[in-house]
């Protein structure tokens, strides 16, 4: 089921949204253009029609959220560096009042209180661009819309039947979901001489969680997801005129790929998978060691080995113990209550920060 949810979400985005090497060249709108395509992490990422002579590149960033642990961007420029558009791939916020704004690494999430696409518009521009000077809000595509509307009503649907699932699994849990609401926004900035277009949308869900095993576990919740933010940008008001025609063309001939949403869903479902177990069969000891792998060790690595890496740190977590990379490379395990490794060439400390011997440096975990 998640599957088609992934490949159905794909396509509703397809025309919206999204180094990589060029794949050939094609003729249209009396130009020439290339089409190229995108890798991180080992995999064909983003797809896209792009004038000739323009560049395009894509990176990963690292998001402490279980439902999307990163997100990519795509940067797109002209050949003058006078026109870009950036595009940034799905990503969600929660918002928990119990909890401060912010990473919180112990239960893998990134909080932050909801807004409309139009305040997360204003947000993410000063945040990413410092631009806070807007010039007009536009209208909205009905096709945005429409297309919104439908991946909203898919989420919910598919977190309706999560929760299901996780009840008939007897876990002492109840979970109560609601519509938030949806909505959309295109705005218009400017910055010294550079004016932009920026675009979002945003769907929102909550979730109330109530446990059986222990108050402390009650919870309540809103996750809201962005499908995707597109920033365009020109050096003078001129150069936004000259290229915008690109920039829609673009646009509409750029794709994240299903490999992309595959590569999302296989990481998410990792994390979602092993906290349920863990949390029904022992305590939070040991998702340290999941949290550390996650967030460093991820970005730089293939889909296959990722997944032995995953098993692996998940036999660490049953096993309570912790992975530690010594100087020369090699590793060793201990124990999730020795607080510490430390090392001065030959000799090796364990135990507490507190007891480390004059001369010891601490090695890193490996994870």
């Amino acid at each position: 089921m998640k599957n088609k949810i992934i490949l159905i979400v794909l396509c509703i985005f397809s025309i919206l949204i999204l180094g990589g090497c060029k794949k050939n060249v094609v003729e249209g709108k009396g130009r020439l253009y290339e089409v190229i395509s995108l890798n991180d992490k080992n995999i064909n990422m983003f797809n896209a029609i792009v004038p000739k002579g323009w560049s395009a590149k894509i990176y990963s960033q690292d998001l402490v959220n279980s439902t999307h642990p990163f997100a990519e961007t795509v940067v797109i420029s002209n050949e003058e560096k006078t026109a870009k558009i950036t595009i940034l791939s799905q990503h969600s916020y929660v918002e928990n009042k119990k909890y401060k704004e912010g990473q919180n690494k112990e239960y893998y999430t990134t909080y932050l209180h909801k807004m409309n696409a139009s305040k997360y518009l204003d947000y993410f521009m000063e945040k990413i661009f410092n631009v806070t000077t807007l010039v007009k809000s536009k209208t909205v595509e009905d096709k945005v819309l429409n297309q919104l509307q439908t991946l909203h009503n898919l989420k919910i649907n598919l977190a309706k039947q999560d929760a299901k699932n996780l009840q008939t699994q007897n876990y002492g849990v109840s979970i109560t979901i609601k519509d938030e609401g949806y909505s959309s926004a295109k705005k218009e900035y400017e910055k010294d001489l550079s004016y932009y277009e920026a675009q979002t949308s945003v769907s929102a869900i909550s979730t109330y969680l109530k446990s059986s095993l222990s108050s402390l576990l009650d919870s309540k919740a809103i996750v809201w997801y962005m499908p995707y933010v597109i920033v365009y940008e020109g050096t003078s008001k001129e150069n936004f005129e000259n290229y915008y025609d690109d920039y829609n063309f673009i646009i509409e001939n750029s794709t994240f790929t299903k490999d992309y949403y595959q590569m999302i869903e296989y990481v998410s479902s990792a994390i979602v998978n092993a906290y349920t177990s863990y949390y029904a069969e022992k305590s939070r000891i040991g998702l340290e060691a999941m949290n550390n792998y996650i967030e460093s060790n991820y970005s730089s690595t293939s889909a296959s080995s990722t997944q032995d890496k995953v098993r692996e740190m998940w036999d660490d977590v049953i096993k309570e113990q912790d992975k530690y990379i010594l100087e020369d490379g090699s590793s060793i395990k201990t124990s999730i209550f020795n607080e510490t490794v430390a090392q001065n060439g030959n000799e090796i400390y364990i135990g507490d920060k507190a007891g480390i011997p004059i001369g010891f440096n601490e090695v890193s975990k490996g994870y």
